[in-house]
């Protein structure tokens, strides 16, 4: 089983969060949050420390998904 990802489409553009080895729970549980009003963002920090805040409202009027990480080089 490979790694995932999570796809926004939102209409101001398309959005990847990759999802860390063994969380894709915890971030499926903050998806259900925002869009419950519980939480009022993601916030996601990548490799070199950058910060990504996906907003509640974002969220909300996006079509979201979760998808296997495309492998890279060819498998035999």
């Amino acid at each position: 089983m490979g790694n995932k990802i999570i796809v926004i489409k939102h209409f101001t553009g398309e959005y990847h969060l990759p999802v860390e080895p063994g969380k894709l729970q915890e971030m499926q549980q903050q998806i259900d949050r925002c869009l419950n009003d519980e939480q009022p963002a993601i916030v996601v920090k990548n490799s070199n420390g950058d910060q990504h805040l996906y907003p509640t409202d974002l969220l909300k009027n996006s079509y979201i998904k979760i998808v296997d990480e495309p492998s890279i080089g060819f498998s035999e």
